[in-house]
């Protein structure tokens, strides 16, 4: 032998040397791998499996290898309807799929990416197999506390609603035995804000959404029981209601129907001397960057020269003054021709309160 013949032959071994100990590197990192992955053929069979993925079926890598991946996996005679891999061999694309595989004790995220020869054809897929089940366990979990909240929150609503109302019935009790008119007046206002905080819980505990309140129906509803209380004495005044379908959320809607009660109860009161008729037009809309407009108008007898809310000495208009300020709204009024209350605010998120 040569010394060409020599150094060539050193160089093959050199070659094989390194290309064994490159296999048994792959082989170590692929063998390290806590995902299970297992490379299959395009008849189901397995052609190779890491020791994670041979550790879960309690066998060795070796006898697998040759068998068919849902006889091994799931214990089925076929593909399952499911398997990714068989989606794969139809559209040649990579999947994704969330499977329940008690065998192998648990939920799984599987991702099988196709492998394909130098002309494009599919040779068969890398089948990626990831332990979900501690993440589907908390989502379960959590799930399970979001409905108890609901029904929670849901009850709580309901025992509120329902005590405010024994609320309502105790003051309406109660007013049937004052002789003097205005001490009377003072429990019906009374009466009716409470009411109109029972509507709120009311429709919180009727709806799905435990956190929004659809205004058009509260407003609606609110005038109708409004409408039933005050204006039954009172048939030469009319309610013209404008009201968008507008979603607010709790801590705005409280103070917003208290402030619509209140704009409602002074017009009704004061407006309209001597059954004076008129209307009150009452809408809520949304205008422009996201702001709500509140308005409620009267054509009734205006309001004083030089009238100022927040120096009234009435009760009302001192609350829809301090409620404006708890939506963080500014107010405008004009009494020159009939009342004209205009309010303007954002809804204000939960935390965001000043």
């Amino acid at each position: 032998m040569n010394k060409k013949d020599t150094e060539e032959l050193l160089e093959c071994e050199h070659i094989r040397n390194a290309l064994l100990l490159a296999n048994k590197e792959w082989d170590r990192t692929f063998n390290a791998l806590p995902d299970l992955i297992t490379i299959m053929d395009t008849e189901h069979r397995v052609v190779k499996v890491n020791k994670a993925m041979a550790d879960s079926v309690g066998v060795s890598p070796e006898e697998i290898v040759g068998k068919n991946c849902y006889e091994m996996v799931h214990g089925t005679r076929c593909p399952i309807d499911t398997c990714p891999h068989s989606l794969l061999l139809v559209d040649g694309a990579q999947h994704k799929a969330e499977i329940q595989e008690d065998n192998l004790g648990g939920f799984f995220l599987v991702t099988v990416t196709p492998i394909e020869d130098e002309e494009g054809n599919i040779m068969g897929s890398v089948h990626v197999a990831r332990d979900i089940t501690k993440r589907v366990k908390m989502e379960n979990d959590l799930k399970k506390a979001l409905k108890e909240k609901d029904v929670l929150m849901k009850e709580i609503y309901h025992r509120v609603k329902n005590n405010l109302s024994v609320v309502s019935s105790l003051l309406s009790l109660q007013s049937r035995y004052i002789e003097d008119e205005s001490a009377r007046e003072i429990f019906k206002d009374s009466q009716s804000r409470i009411k109109t905080m029972a509507l709120i819980h009311e429709k919180l505990y009727s709806s799905g959404n435990l956190k929004l309140v659809n205004m058009k129906e509260y407003i609606e509803e609110l005038s109708r029981d409004f409408s039933n209380v005050h204006l039954s004495n009172h048939d030469n005044v009319s309610l013209v209601l404008d009201i968008e379908n507008i979603m607010l959320d709790v801590d705005t809607a409280i103070p917003v129907g208290l402030i619509i009660n209140e704009l409602l109860t002074n017009s009704v009161k004061h407006a309209f001397p001597a059954k004076q008729i008129g209307t009150i037009n009452l809408n809520l809309k949304k205008v422009e960057n996201s702001e709500l407009l509140l308005e409620a108008k009267d054509n009734g007898k205006g309001l004083p020269s030089g009238f100022k809310i927040e120096n009234s000495d009435s009760l009302g208009l001192r609350l829809i003054h301090s409620l404006t300020d708890q939506i963080n709204g500014q107010i405008e009024v004009d009494g020159s021709q009939g009342a004209h209350f205009s309010i303007k605010f954002h809804e204000q998120k939960r935390g965001k309160r000043k």
